[in-house]
């Protein structure tokens, strides 16, 4: 058994020097503290202990989001919507790069959020600008990315497009606390108007106010704690707690030839942030020795022009540990 000493930062993604670290311990900590007093079945990792044998469990998802599937009447029409930053609502969000003749060349996913880079920018501002420069521009300046009271602006004018490439998560839904107090008010067992458990995934998330019933990320999210809870268990989110880029399926994609012939989609795929297996940031792109194009690759018969396209085959991962136990759930009714 082992009490975590310190929570690491998602992808496990450099933070600087020992005060900082420790004052991400402090930040992540202080969402956990207040949700496991209210919480009981949802623990402290740093402050109880998780035993050896309590794996994290991943709970997975497709990262295109599920709200634009309810009433779509074309694959393009959806795509084309999805596009918009403010709809990737999944914890995952990706910018588009396009030649002179709008062909796509580059889909960059991130899932890294907004709580890291505030956190860099209070204390270890260099670096976050150093940050900027490398993931998304040369030409960032520091006043771009704060306010008039020097304030760390998460949708700054670097980070509020489509197009180019993007930092972090700027979705209202997507952020780290979200996730977290996601998982804690999940363990709570919800029974309907007669009494009976809920069950179902979207019905679960809509009594106990959960999230988003019509998202592909909460009611599985929601759902995978809830069935450990009511067995008894204590819940918590495995370190390093965030969300990540599980992987892209490439069934399907067909190279143009005789450029691609012999050429594996899925090395088109580049993790460029996160420990191995903690991806929080990754990109799509042909390499230029190549000579084609993304938007020369042709996804189930269809030439790829949105990154949406790609990001229905886009996988996403959280990891909840359950700590075995014979706890009595909490039982309460629909939220509303």
């Amino acid at each position: 058994m082992a009490v975590l000493k310190r929570f690491s930062a998602p992808g496990q993604v450099p933070l600087g020097d020992e005060a900082s670290l420790a004052a991400w311990h402090e930040r992540v900590q202080g969402f956990f503290t207040p949700l496991a007093e209210e919480f009981t079945q949802f623990y402290d990792p740093s402050v109880v202990d998780t035993p050896a044998a309590a794996q994290a469990a991943p709970v997975g998802w497709p990262a295109f989001p599920a709200t634009l599937l309810r009433g779509a009447t074309s694959q393009e029409g959806r795509w084309s919507l999805a596009e918009d930053r403010t709809r990737q609502d999944e914890y995952c969000e990706w910018s588009v790069e396009r030649d002179s003749d709008g062909v796509v060349m580059r889909v960059t996913f991130t899932t890294e959020v907004p709580e890291v880079f505030e956190h860099l920018a209070e204390h270890d501002p260099g670096a976050l600008l150093a940050l900027y420069q490398e993931l998304v521009d040369p030409r960032v300046q520091p006043g771009d990315l704060v306010d008039d009271e020097g304030a760390y602006v998460r949708k700054n004018k670097w980070n509020a497009s489509s197009e180019g490439r993007l930092a972090h998560l700027t979705q209202p839904s997507n952020t780290l606390s979200a996730a977290i107090i996601l998982a804690a008010q999940a363990t709570v067992q919800r029974v309907d108007a007669e009494g009976r458990p809920v069950r179902d995934q979207q019905i679960l998330v809509r009594c106990g106010g959960l999230g988003g019933e019509f998202r592909n990320s909460d009611p599985r999210i929601a759902s995978a704690v809830n069935n450990a809870a009511v067995a008894g268990a204590s819940i918590t989110l495995a370190d390093p707690v965030g969300l990540y880029l599980d992987k892209i399926l490439t069934a399907g994609m067909v190279l143009p030839s005789p450029a691609g012939d012999g050429v594996d989609p899925a090395s088109l795929w580049k993790v460029q942030r996160g420990a191995s297996g903690f991806a929080v940031r990754a990109s799509f792109a042909v390499p230029e020795e190549l000579g084609f194009r993304v938007g020369d690759i042709l996804l189930d018969g269809r030439p790829i022009r949105f990154g949406a396209q790609l990001a229905d085959r886009v996988i996403m991962r959280i990891g909840a540990v359950a700590r075995p136990g014979d706890a009595e759930p909490r039982v309460e009714g629909c939220v509303g």
